[in-house]
């Protein structure tokens, strides 16, 4: 829980535990060329991709696919985010059985597309397809606060009443109306930015407490955020 001091305009936290976020390894994409804008083409609803709705900056994710009409061809992993082009990630060649598998190490945090594209069968085809892109979203480890009890009733620095049931998120940087998915402990939520903070205790989050209710968050931990696609927000409040 957060104290806000309306003198000082600081969050002080009322106690401490951190969260410790699974660190398995995963085998890296070693040798892949830095990203490069990949031309668009067909959709082929044939061609089979999946992987994680989710996963965290720093950690690969895995990918699988199939398309029986593909074996020995390469399949080039692609991402973007929001109305970004799109870049290739990852190379990988098709098994015989028409599968394969390679995974992707994200750099940043927020919401992406990942599709895998195969190129044309041969040297004059020039629209390579792809798959149906999948939705993905990346999560930064940080640190959160929650806050409410001597503000209630009060308006947050983005124009909301503050009460207790209001869900929301307070952040130094993010524009008010952002919409941020948050994970904690199995649990996910997302909610708008309706406040400006916190300021203390090295957090980058400040729940409210109608936000902190739902999930499960009563103490000062760390927790997955990840703001989604801001091409998509609506204009600031």
């Amino acid at each position: 829980m957060t104290v806000r001091i309306p003198k000082a305009g600081l969050a002080l936290a009322l106690s401490s535990a951190a969260l410790a976020l699974p660190a398995a390894a995963f085998a890296g994409n070693g040798g892949v060329a830095p990203p490069t804008p990949a031309a668009d083409g067909p959709v082929d609803p044939s061609f089979a991709l999946s992987t994680g709705s989710s996963t965290f900056v720093g950690k690969a994710l895995e990918v699988a696919g199939t398309d029986r009409n593909a074996a020995g061809r390469t399949v080039t992993l692609e991402t973007r985010q929001g109305t970004d082009p799109w870049v290739s990630v990852a190379a990988v060649s098709v098994a015989q059985d028409g599968s394969f598998s390679t995974s992707w190490r994200p750099t940043s945090d927020g919401q992406f597309q990942i599709r895998g594209v195969l190129a044309g069968a041969s040297s004059a085809s020039n629209s390579p397809s792809s798959s149906v892109p999948q939705t993905v979203v990346v999560y930064k480890s940080s640190i959160a606060t929650w806050y409410g009890p001597g503000f209630y009733g009060r308006r947050t620095a983005c124009g909301k009443r503050l009460t207790r049931r209001l869900v929301g998120v307070a952040n130094r940087h993010l524009r008010c109306g952002t919409q941020v998915q948050l994970s904690y402990h199995g649990h996910t939520l997302v909610a708008p930015v309706v406040d400006r903070g916190p300021f203390a205790h090295h957090a980058q989050w400040d729940l409210t407490a109608g936000a902190a209710q739902r999930l499960g968050f009563k103490v000062t931990s760390r927790i997955g955020a990840a703001p989604l696609d801001l091409s998509l927000q609506p204009p600031a409040l």
